[in-house]
């Protein structure tokens, strides 16, 4: 019944995402969880099938809904909308082109018996399309970014959070562009939360195909970047002011070049591969260096 309380809310954001939900909510059919839950997918204003094909699912899934999450664009605004609309105590939050393993459900619960928030995992191989252009990496759900490194963080494909933190802390922060996810556990920290991670809750994540969605996903992972040190400016300050200061590196003895060396990375810079792989790092660069998005943060005080 749409009154009755439930343990675990699991929220899924989603935009026209009506070709890759499928394999995800066929996973949630498999899940094993010993306390009660439900699904939300906040379909946030998509002009595609998604919402049909969500509903398709709900025989298997008597606890799946819908959320009309189309007030506020974007995934940090579709998961507040959502998180508003569950009935948990406890609030999980993965993608909708992506697949849980396992019992995530029940694995990350139980965590947030232990901590304010967690994350789990990410799996980058399964869902790889051989020979597409993607970038070779890994995807790392382990984050603790080079700028400041105090604390860690965990992606939003994989994250969970008591509801009560979540509500204290006032959700995702609807005007990042990227890095919404970092803010939060951030924050949480800075409050005083405890964080833990789940290294048996594991998400197999998709990566972008094709060059043109690389450099848009990169070029936005370059504005978080920028609104991310905006807004933890003194902290960041700070931490740098109190470290004490380096020698300079010693220079690299010198050694004759490695021509096969040179050659194998440019042959593999013509790869698919190869290709998104320079692709992101000038896309983050430049959304880095020439975003105005920095000027719709308000900076965090530091206290104390």
């Amino acid at each position: 019944m749409a009154g009755d309380a439930v343990a675990v809310s699991v929220v899924i954001p989603a935009y026209n995402a009506a070709a890759t939900i499928g394999p995800q909510l066929e996973a949630f059919t498999r899940q094993r969880v010993s306390s009660s839950w439900e699904l939300l997918v906040a379909d946030n204003g998509s002009s595609d099938r998604t919402r049909a094909v969500v509903e398709e699912w709900a025989t298997r899934l008597p606890l799946l809904r819908v959320v009309d999450a189309g007030e506020r664009r974007g995934a940090s605004a579709a998961r507040n909308l959502g998180a508003a609309a569950a009935r948990g105590d406890l609030l999980l939050f993965c993608d909708a082109d992506d697949v849980i393993e396992g019992d995530w459900v029940e694995r990350m619960a139980s965590s947030l018996a232990h901590h304010d928030l967690v994350g789990g995992v990410l799996e980058t191989r399964t869902l790889r399309r051989p020979g597409a252009a993607s970038v070779s990496w890994e995807a790392n759900a382990e984050i603790r970014l080079h700028y400041w490194t105090r604390y860690e963080a965990a992606s939003g494909s994989n994250l969970g959070i008591r509801r009560g933190v979540f509500e204290e802390l006032g959700g995702f922060d609807e005007h990042l562009v990227t890095g919404e996810d970092v803010d939060l556990c951030w924050r949480a920290q800075l409050d005083g939360r405890s964080f833990g991670r789940v290294h048996d809750a594991v998400v197999k994540s998709r990566p972008r195909i094709g060059l043109r969605a690389v450099y848009r996903q990169a070029y936005s992972y370059g504005e978080g970047h920028r609104q991310l040190r905006r807004k933890y400016e003194a902290f960041i300050a700070a931490e740098s002011a109190e470290e004490p200061p380096r020698l300079p590196p010693e220079p690299p003895a010198s050694a004759p070049a490695d021509r096969g060396r040179v050659a194998r990375r440019l042959r593999r810079l013509f790869t698919a591969s190869g290709l998104a792989d320079l692709t992101w790092r000038l896309g983050e660069n430049l959304g880095e260096r020439f975003t105005h998005a920095d000027r719709q943060v308000v900076p965090l005080v530091r206290r104390g």
